[in-house]
């Protein structure tokens, strides 16, 4: 008896795991298709004006589970009607078979569609985009499957999104009339990958990973990013490595997430911050010691010369200035872009309405710009001086006074890039790379005209200029791949 009871104790468990993973195959109650969405949008669109024709369909993300988009089904769709002949149209929204939105407005005219010529559903062009190209549920951006009906050349054009086999943002459009494939494309990376620059020479390594972030120590140098990114994710197969020999040979460091950001203290030890912890200790052998964990995702970090830290996160500064052996708290006065933390432990931000504000005991006080019209781009702390850029220039002062000295550069400088005494100025559109002067009035220098590149990360190790770029992406055609 007891036999019988524990295989249909199995039995019963096995059907609950069968029926868990079913569900996300199944639509749910609430999901439609395209088609069917239309039938519902025409009902309240012809109550509005008997003459309302269709233009445009979309469907919309969400995060409601169900299917997403598995059968051709989503629970949210907008759907646009005109009325010919007018500068009338109404946006209508539906979810869960009802709706939600109804919008009339004016506007000039789109092309219409006539229900008539919709001969395919969603349902059906998912069917053949799986069995051409072996199209795959979208990831990160948008989940699933997601489908778009508009008039193209006079054509009715449905278009499927998601991923292909190397999960590259897909798109794929079929005539609504007849399912051929009027095209299909997918988005691939080109660039990315850390260069490096010495003696004139570039030299480009990592091809076509996004490198997140580069370090120089004193003997060390140090990379992290993904290995196989996709254009809404660098977090896929994340990796950090060191080198013992200026970049010639990598060695793969054993931290099991993604790291956000990496610096080398003055005895060249390594930390490294992930999604919610920190730790400090890092070698090839040992993942290190955890000095920090928390409850919500680290938003920004710094650290000073002397190694003192500050950590961003849900509206509060974790800060320390003892190497992370204990910490302290501040609380935000308002949402912070930036923290920096100074070689006295002052605590600066800036704030996400150009604001910055320096605490001073238990008051955040705010730090009057060099000009009464100046909202600063970025700003970074380097001992105790305060470096910042807005557009009237590059600017920097004591921090204990209140007199501004400005810095000459040739451009707008619209992001800085601090490593440890080393301060690097990006330009508007990421077009060219500074090392910005902080010791005295002598002009800053162009150290890389950027290109095509899109940098992310800079240092200088030796006489090596290292820069981590990501990839950028285009859409690009694509072959049929007859499903396997």
């Amino acid at each position: 008896m007891s036999f019988l009871k524990t295989i249909s104790c199995f039995l019963v468990i096995f059907l609950i795991f069968v029926n868990l993973i079913g569900r996300e195959a199944i639509a749910s109650d609430g999901e439609i298709t395209l088609k069917e969405a239309i039938n519902i949008g025409f009902q309240r669109a012809k109550e509005w004006n008997v003459n309302a024709t269709l233009t445009k369909v979309t469907s919309v993300d969400e995060t409601m589970g169900g299917s997403r988009g598995e059968a051709g089904k989503r629970f949210n769709w907008t759907l646009f009607f005109v009325v010919p002949g007018t500068d009338d149209y109404v946006l209508i929204g539906i979810s869960e078979k009802q709706i939600w939105l109804f919008r009339p407005d004016k506007q000039s005219q789109d092309r219409t569609i006539p229900y008539d010529e919709i001969k395919l559903d969603s349902s059906d062009v998912l069917q053949l985009a799986k069995d051409k190209y072996g199209l795959k549920q979208g990831e990160d951006w948008a989940t699933g499957y997601h489908f778009t009906l508009d008039s193209i050349d006079g054509k009715p054009i449905l278009k499927v999104f998601g991923n292909d086999r190397d999960n590259r943002f897909t798109s794929i459009s079929f005539n609504a009339q007849n399912g051929d494939v009027v095209s299909a494309n997918h988005k691939l990376p080109y660039g990315g990958g850390l260069l490096s620059i010495r003696n004139g020479t570039d030299n480009l390594t990592k091809i076509g990973m996004a490198i997140t972030g580069v370090v120089a120590g004193n003997n060390n140098l140090v990379v992290w990013g993904d290995k196989k990114p996709t254009q809404f994710s660098t977090t896929k197969q994340p990796f950090i490595e060191w080198s013992h020999n200026n970049g010639e040979s990598w060695t793969e460091l054993p931290v099991n997430n993604y790291v956000t950001n990496a610096w080398f203290d003055k005895n060249d030890q390594l930390y490294a911050a992930t999604e919610k912890d920190l730790w400090t200790g890092i070698t090839s052998k040992s993942k290190g010691t955890k000095i920090l964990s928390l409850d919500h995702m680290i938003e920004t970090i710094d650290y000073s010369i002397n190694n003192h830290i500050a950590v961003l996160s849900n509206r509060k500064i974790y800060y320390s200035t003892n190497q992370g052996e204990s910490w302290e708290q501040a609380i935000v006065p308002k949402p912070f872009y930036v923290v920096q933390i100074s070689d006295k432990g002052d605590l600066i931000g800036l704030t996400e309405e150009r604001k910055i504000l320096q605490k001073t005991n238990d008051r955040w006080i705010e730090i009057t710009m060099p000009n009464s019209n100046d909202e600063p781009y970025d700003m970074k702390v380097i001992n105790s001086r305060l470096f910042i850029t807005t557009q009237s220039g590059f600017w920097t002062r004591n921090l204990q006074e209140e007199n501004w000295r400005k810095i000459q550069v040739d451009e707008i400088v619209v992001r800085l890039i601090k490593k440890g005494e080393k301060l690097f100025g990006i330009t508007n559109r990421g077009e060219a790379i500074y090392s910005i002067n902080t010791i005295d009035e002598r002009k800053s220098e162009k150290v890389f005209d950027v290109g095509d590149s899109i940098v992310w990360d800079v240092d200088i190790m030796g006489d090596t200029l290292w820069i981590a770029t990501i990839p950028n992406y285009s859409w690009e055609e694509m072959k049929i791949q007859q499903r396997r």
